[in-house]
């Protein structure tokens, strides 16, 4: 499975937005909200078999 992730400038409380693509994740979140390592493992909360099965992160550009 891969995390598609990208930073970008979020809404004010919206510190990380995904989309769910079944094999791949595509994710983005706002480094002035919160940090990488944190939005990870907010991803990691929100779609647990990201932990049940690996993932790999892959890091893209707006």
């Amino acid at each position: 499975m891969t995390v598609h992730l990208e930073r970008a400038t979020l809404t004010e409380g919206v510190p990380v937005m995904y989309a769910d693509q079944g094999e791949q994740v595509r994710a983005a979140y706002d480094p002035a909200q919160i940090e990488e390592a944190a939005a990870l493992a907010w991803l990691c909360i929100s779609i647990p078999r990201l932990v049940r099965d690996g993932f790999e992160v892959a890091y893209t550009t707006a």
